[in-house]
């Protein structure tokens, strides 16, 4: 890394920060708590392994793909720029909403901020329902 330089590592979004599995999907759909926001229904439940993760999902009825990419690229810069307003040891799935292609950073990020304390509520409420791992 160059003197001076950004600190490349901060920039990243790695594989370890996203839910990706379709089961993770499914089981959060069927047992996470919801937090409602204009453009978003935000799915919260206990991450598998203790880490803060995000998932994101778009379908084609909110949008056609560039919108669609348009949406995940906007969630995955607030998620990596702002995990503080994430609940630590927690999985989120964003579900976007239609209307959601319109919305930029800025207003998504004011979306995230003010369902934070939701956020972290819902998350200790999915930690207590959840099963003892096995």
């Amino acid at each position: 890394m160059r003197e001076g330089g950004p600190d490349v590592a901060r920039l990243r979004f790695p594989p370890s920060m996203r839910v990706k599995a379709r089961e993770d999907f499914v089981s959060l759909n069927a047992t996470g708590q919801r937090v409602h926001t204009p453009h978003f229904v935000l799915l919260v439940g206990p991450s598998a392994d203790g880490a803060r993760r995000v998932g994101i999902t778009v379908t084609k009825r909110v949008c056609h793909a560039v919108g669609r990419n348009r949406v995940k690229r906007i969630v995955r810069e607030v998620c990596r720029t702002h995990p503080e307003l994430l609940p630590e040891g927690a999985d989120v799935v964003f579900v976007a909403r239609k209307g959601a292609p319109e919305a930029g950073f800025a207003e998504v990020l004011a979306e995230v901020q003010r369902a934070a304390s939701a956020l972290r509520r819902a998350s200790q409420r999915a930690s207590r329902k959840a099963p003892p791992p096995c």
